[in-house]
Order: C-alpha cells, then sequence, then structure tokens
C-alpha cells in the first residue's frame, strides 16, 4: 500500500510540476508578474520568496499544484482603475493565450521527451516482418502451438521440410498448409521436430497456430529518437481523440479512467519494471496536457478560446458571462470524474478478468516505441 503511494506521488509530481513551470516560464516571457508558485494543495509546508517577489510554495497535499498571476484574469466589467503593466489583465490576448495553454504544452514536452530517451535506450520495434526472425514471442492458450508444447524464444526454423529464414516467410508456409504442419524448431542448444495435426486447427482459424512474433528492436540514434518521441505524442493524440469520436458518434460511452483508475494502472505498473513505470508518466503526461487543452471553461483550453475571442473581436465577453460559463464547466468536470469513478468501479471491481483469445501469425501494425505497454 505505502509502495503504491509513493509511486502515485512520484508519478504526478513531475506532470504538475512540469505543468505549473509552463505557467511560470510564460508569465517571465511575457512580463506577468507571479504571486505564488505551488506544489501541492492544503497546508504550507514550506515556501520561498524569490527577489522578484514569487513566494514558491510546497504544500501537504501532493496532488495538483497552481500558478497565480499578479492582478485578476477578468476585470470586473464596471472596473475603472487600468491594470499595473506586469499584472495579467494588462498584456496583449496573445500573451494571456500562451500563458494558459503553455502548461498543458509543457506536459507533452515532458511526454516527447520520455518518449524518445526510452526509444534511444531500447530501441525501435521491427516491424517488417521480413526483417523479423521467426521467434515466438507468446503463445495462445487452446490453439495448435500450445498443444504441440511450442514456447516464447522458440525459433522455428523449417515448416514441412522447407527452410523459413524471418516471419514473413514462417505466416506464408502456414497459410499454405493445407494437411499437417511439421515443425523444425530451435530451443537453445536443442533441436526439436513438433507436428500440429490437421484436426489441431480450429475450423474458424484454419490457418492460424496460435503464435505471435517475439518483438525484436533496432538501435535508433538520438535525432531519430527524439522525432519519433514527438511522432509517438502526435500518434497517442491522433489515436485518443478518434476514440472519443468514435465512442460519441456510435452513442457509446466513452472508456475513460477517473482518479480511482489512474491510482490502479499506477499501482500496476510500479510491478512491471522502471521502463513501464517511465512510459506511464509520460502517457499520464501527455494526457493531462490533452485534457487540459479541450475547449471546457475551467480548464487552459476553456480560458484559452475566452483569449482567442478578444484577439478576434477587440473585447473580452462580459465577466458575468465568464463566470457563468466557468460554473457550467465546473459542474461538467464533477459529472466526469463521477462517471469516470464509477467506470473504474465497476472495471477493476466488477468485471471477470477476459482469457487471452488473440492469436496472430504475423505481426500487427503499430506505432513507432511502443514501449512499456
Amino acid at each position: 500500500m505505502l509502495l503504491s503511494v509513493i509511486a502515485v506521488i512520484v508519478v504526478l509530481s513531475p506532470i504538475v510540476i512540469i505543468h505549473e513551470f509552463g505557467h511560470f516560464l510564460a508569465c517571465r516571457l511575457t512580463g506577468i508578474g507571479v504571486k505564488e508558485f505551488s506544489f501541492g494543495f492544503g497546508k504550507i509546508l514550506w515556501h520561498k520568496k524569490s527577489a522578484k517577489g514569487t513566494d514558491f510554495q510546497i504544500r501537504a497535499i501532493p496532488f495538483g499544484g497552481f500558478v497565480e498571476p499578479e492582478g485578476q484574469m477578468f476585470l470586473e466589467d464596471d472596473h475603472k482603475e487600468p491594470p499595473k503593466p506586469h499584472e495579467f489583465a494588462a498584456k496583449k490576448w496573445y500573451a494571456k493565450f500562451f500563458m494558459v495553454v503553455n502548461g498543458a504544452l509543457f506536459n507533452y514536452v515532458l511526454a516527447a521527451i520520455i518518449f524518445a530517451g526510452l526509444i534511444y535506450w531500447r530501441g525501435m520495434p521491427e516491424t517488417d516482418p521480413a526483417q523479423m526472425p521467426a521467434q515466438v514471442g507468446a503463445v495462445a492458450e487452446n490453439y495448435p502451438a500450445e498443444k504441440i508444447g511450442l514456447q516464447p524464444d522458440d525459433l522455428i526454423v523449417s515448416v514441412n521440410g522447407q527452410a523459413v529464414g524471418n516471419w514473413l516467410e514462417l505466416t506464408q508456409k502456414i497459410q499454405e498448409r493445407t494437411g499437417d504442419l511439421a515443425l523444425t524448431v530451435k530451443r537453445g542448444e536443442e533441436t526439436l521436430h513438433v507436428t500440429a495435426k490437421k484436426d489441431d486447427f480450429q475450423k474458424e482459424q484454419p490457418q492460424t497456430l496460435g503464435i505471435m512474433v517475439a518483438a525484436q528492436l533496432k538501435p535508433v540514434g538520438l535525432f531519430n529518437a527524439a522525432w519519433l518521441g514527438v511522432y509517438q505524442c502526435w500518434y497517442w493524440t491522433k489515436f485518443s481523440l478518434v476514440s472519443i469520436w468514435q465512442s460519441i458518434s456510435h452513442k457509446k460511452a466513452p472508456d475513460v479512467a477517473g482518479p480511482i483508475g489512474i491510482v490502479n494502472i499506477i499501482h500496476q505498473a510500479t510491478h512491471r519494471g522502471w521502463m513501464d513505470f517511465i512510459f506511464l508518466i509520460g502517457m499520464l503526461s501527455l494526457a493531462v496536457g490533452m485534457f487540459n487543452l479541450f475547449p471546457i471553461p475551467i480548464l487552459d483550453g476553456g480560458y484559452a478560446l475566452v483569449y482567442l475571442w478578444e484577439g478576434l473581436t477587440g473585447k473580452l465577453p462580459s465577466t458575468k458571462n465568464i463566470m457563468r460559463a466557468a460554473n457550467v464547466g465546473f459542474y461538467l468536470l464533477m459529472l466526469l470524474v463521477v462517471y469516470a469513478s464509477y467506470a473504474d468501479i465497476k472495471r477493476i471491481f466488477f468485471t471477470k478478468p477476459a482469457a487471452v483469445t488473440q492469436t496472430a501469425d504475423a505481426p500487427t501494425e503499430q506505432a513507432p516505441a511502443q514501449e512499456g505497454e
């Protein structure tokens, strides 16, 4: 339990800090004064005031944080005294827009750095079946491969007496099967001869042996890894948005994770190795960045819309309308949290684990560098 609590703090801390640092840096670049830069909420445990007047704080509840700029974000409609030059409201619309979106952009920066680092460290999965050895990565239950005793890391060197040198040749030979399937397999220093009988194959999937390819990683240079880290951010953002849209368009409830689900995911990642753990930080940072850019009042994306409106029309919406929209956004977020928490509880505590039924005799297409999954 203690390990899970520490893991949650370790995962969320860099995501929160980098998000707020993005806001803070934008304030510094645009000349907006910053009153407070806080990590966490609740009672102040430590604070130090800088020469420029910013009070840096660490608070008791280490989930979340905030940057409070000088002055008001929106002046009252009857406000007559002009804001001071260093106050938020005195800045041009594009400076305010930059300030509110830069937190989310920095979450994307953190995600891209993590993805790039993992790709550079581990390499890229090979996706060309002609370049992949005919090596077993996993064996599916209730398929011929399991019945004849194939194991992960087995290297298949021939099919029905014909040599195979890669995964493409192996899949082609399997597809050509009409009767029994005789395999020659290298298992370490041992050579095995096994045969999958014709009756072992399922009638619904007569050409499926029931093996998955072993992942093969190839080295990637630093600059290519950096580009692939950025691409990974694009891929997962597009994948998430398309999934949400498909759920909405098909009138299905979107599959979202709330606070309970996120804690459960972090708990599981602590037992899968440090690379999975770091990958999860990148994925959650990306998710936080993307979610904050949604055009929902009270989120950064909602405020960004307000400042875009100011840039297009030359004036802000009335304070009353902004506050009404913020209230609507708050209630929408609360409903989303309740729904996501309900979905988390149902998925974690009341859904039986599904049996493994996925089989493959050829590598599936994947995004570059799906490390840590």
